[in-house]
């Protein structure tokens, strides 16, 4: 059942129709258009010469006779039974077949519409006939065909009434005239529209290219992508006026975050030094522990802020193993104070290109979470590799797997009683992993406890030593 709560801009949208296909479509819809234009051209213009057809309609008729020559010469004259029915079967068909000494080698009569034998006047005279009465016509006309290399020439007689007779020959030249042109040529624009949305589209490739292959950690980035048309030209300064802005933002954000620093933490430190010259007592003690609790909160707001403005150098590189060992040496004194302690495991991680303060910030958050959730005498493993990543083991109540995917959210605390911290910790760790390509997993230890993976992005990662 679907949530009715749920935005609809969370419904997957579906993929947008490639520029080849929408020009393909519409120039089959401009085909279309051509195509009906040229047919009811067509249509009116031999409708309104019937001379026109009446040619057509005689040279249809003894072009299929002329098909039988051969097999009426063999057979002794006698005609085959498909040619006694004309093109359009409500008409009526008579016909004979001379040969250059002016021999009839065939002929069929169609009750009274008969032909003399008598050869034509000429044979070089090529002609056609009309009469009409009333709604009946009766066409007659010669043509001369060769068959192998003889001439012979048909005589036709056809009788019909109206229009209806002539539909056969009115069908094959639109076919011939309109629907065959109309394929070839959509089929010829179709190949060119593939060919120029390509080429036009190239210089629009090499760009998005360009924009894929910005690191979001590079705030000083912009396109550098040659391209030879001016549209492509002007998505190119459109995408550095953004990023120009962007940088503008992300620079405002470190300067407000660097200001924060300044004002807030100073009043907190007088605060502070201020509850200690009160009298030893409860009020003392939920005061120093309320502005303690605000002093985390205020530093990891300021942690947040710069991990989210993170810009990494791409130059710098960072020993994961290094910086890991000085890590659990900051924190070992911490966890002995209470009453658990650090094991540190190299496992081979490589130097991978980053920022190394804000990784061992992030590695830093981690540890102490797990000491903060693992019971007193425990210990909290730290694995170094293998590859381009960190593993951090506590032996604590674990995270129920439902709410693994929240804890990196902000202010998300899976103990809602408040003697949490402020729920930033892994926050702040996921936007640091992000920034360097990566990812946080989180899931259940072997044995109980959580293993809590930082993944640096692959392509970062370089041979340990490599410059």
């Amino acid at each position: 059942m679907s949530d009715p709560g749920k935005s609809g801009s969370d419904a997957k949208t579906p993929p947008a129709p490639s520029l080849v296909l929408t020009l393909s479509r519409r120039l089959a819809l401009v085909g279309l258009a051509f195509m009906l234009i040229q047919l009811l051209a067509v249509i009116s213009m031999y409708v309104n010469n019937t001379n026109e057809l009446d040619q057509l309609l005689v040279t249809a008729e003894a072009s299929k006779i002329a098909a039988d020559i051969p097999r009426i010469r063999a057979d002794g004259g006698a005609i085959p039974e498909e040619l006694h029915h004309p093109l359009f079967a409500g008409a009526r068909r008579a016909f004979h077949i001379h040969d250059r000494s002016g021999a009839i080698i065939g002929r069929f009569d169609n009750g009274n519409l008969t032909f003399g034998e008598e050869a034509p006047a000429s044979f070089l005279v090529i002609r056609t006939q009309r009469e009409e009465w009333d709604d009946h016509f009766l066409l007659s006309g010669t043509r001369r065909v060769m068959v192998k290399g003889q001439p012979y020439w048909i005589s036709v007689a056809i009788s019909g009434t109206g229009f209806r007779p002539f539909i056969p020959v009115l069908y094959d030249e639109v076919a011939f005239h309109v629907i065959f042109p109309v394929i070839l040529l959509s089929v010829m624009f179709v190949f060119f529209n593939i060919s120029a949305v390509r080429s036009t589209l190239k210089p629009l490739r090499t760009v998005i290219d360009a924009i894929n292959q910005i690191d979001p950690a590079q705030i000083s980035t912009r396109i550098d992508a040659a391209t030879s048309t001016r549209e492509a030209q002007a998505l190119v300064a459109a995408v550095n006026r953004m990023l120009a802005r962007i940088e503008r933002s992300v620079r405002a954000l470190r300067e407000f975050a660097g200001n924060a620093a300044h004002e807030l933490r100073t009043p907190l430190a007088i605060m502070l030094l201020s509850i200690g010259k009160l009298p030893d007592g409860d009020v003392k003690s939920k005061l120093l522990k309320d502005a303690h609790g605000m002093k985390r909160l205020v530093d990891q707001m300021l942690d947040m802020a710069q991990a989210t403005a993170l810009e990494i150098d791409g130059r710098a590189l960072v020993p994961l193993t290094a910086v890991a060992r000085d890590v659990v040496a900051d924190l070992t004194p911490l966890a002995i104070t209470r009453g658990r302690s650090l094991v540190f495991h190299d496992t081979g991680a490589p130097e991978i290109r980053g920022h190394s303060d804000a990784i061992g910030r992030a590695l830093r958050n981690v540890i102490e979470n797990g000491l903060a959730h693992s019971p007193a005498g425990a210990a909290v493993e730290i694995f170094s590799g293998p590859g381009p990543c960190y593993t951090v083991r506590d032996h604590g109540a674990g995270i129920p797997e439902d709410r693994r995917a929240k804890v990196t959210e902000r202010f998300y605390r899976v103990n809602q009683s408040g003697n949490e911290g402020s729920g930033l910790g892994l926050a702040i760790v996921l936007a640091i992993m992000e920034a360097h390509g990566g990812n946080v997993e989180i899931s259940a230890a072997n044995g109980g406890g959580t293993l809590v993976r930082l993944n640096f992005g692959a392509g970062r990662s370089v041979p340990l030593g490599s410059t």
